[in-house]
């Protein structure tokens, strides 16, 4: 009997699913509205006091920047899902959320100082995202994760090097500012992981009781023997 192409693909927590689906929505009908100064992260903050934007830009990304989204299906279902169905909704919803509007907030603090950080629009839930991997990483530790059959690596280290591409990523555009919000949530991200780690089992990247854990990130319990 043929297996199915689709039965390693684990499933899509309902926290990240409605993460992804009110930032998909928000953003496809709003991103080009002249709504969206008063949504998104940027002069408006301070030029008319828009002090809700730093919660409000978590749930749109700016005109031109739809492709985000994409970044957020990706690491919402396939990392973040781990962690929510560890923790539960309601937890991983206010450990992603809170990370991503004190990143959004250290921004616009910076745009105060330095009114270049806010010249251009800045939202998206990337911030939210880093958090998740972020929070994977902590939690999971030194666990040995296996990406699609590659070689085994630390959850520690998979969520570093990841964290590094994304927080590098905007740099590396010329887009300066993108990388605040990024950087102040994953630095609350991590000390908010710390604080909720569990004391015991934290390798485990699949919900408790469940018979097989995901193909495309799999816990591997013993390290690979070295080829002679």
């Amino acid at each position: 009997m043929a297996t199915s192409i689709l039965s390693g693909v684990p499933k899509f927590q309902r926290g990240g699913f409605g993460l992804l689906l009110v930032a998909a929505i928000t953003s496809a009908l709003l991103a080009d509205q002249p709504i969206a100064a008063s949504i998104a992260l940027g002069r408006p903050f301070a030029e008319q006091l828009a002090l809700w934007q730093p919660i409000s830009a978590v749930a749109m990304f700016p005109n031109g920047e739809l492709g985000g989204l994409i970044g957020t299906l990706l690491l919402q279902w396939f990392v973040g899902g781990h962690l929510e169905a560890r923790w539960g909704t309601r937890r991983y919803l206010t450990f992603v959320l809170a990370s991503a509007v004190f990143g959004y907030l250290v921004l616009a603090l910076v745009g105060l100082a330095v009114p270049a950080a806010l010249a251009m629009p800045h939202g998206g839930t990337m911030p939210a995202d880093l958090a998740a991997v972020i929070g994977f990483g902590v939690v999971h530790g030194r666990m040995q994760v296996q990406l699609f059959g590659a070689l085994p690596i630390s959850a520690r280290n998979f969520a570093a090097i990841l964290a590094g591409v994304l927080v590098a990523a905007p740099l590396l555009r010329g887009n300066w500012p993108d990388t605040i919000p990024l950087a102040a949530a994953a630095a609350l991200a991590w000390l908010l992981a710390r604080r909720w780690r569990p004391s015991a089992d934290s390798g485990k990247v699949a919900p408790r009781g469940a018979k097989q854990r995901p193909r495309h990130l799999r816990v591997v319990k013993t390290p690979p023997k070295l080829l002679n």
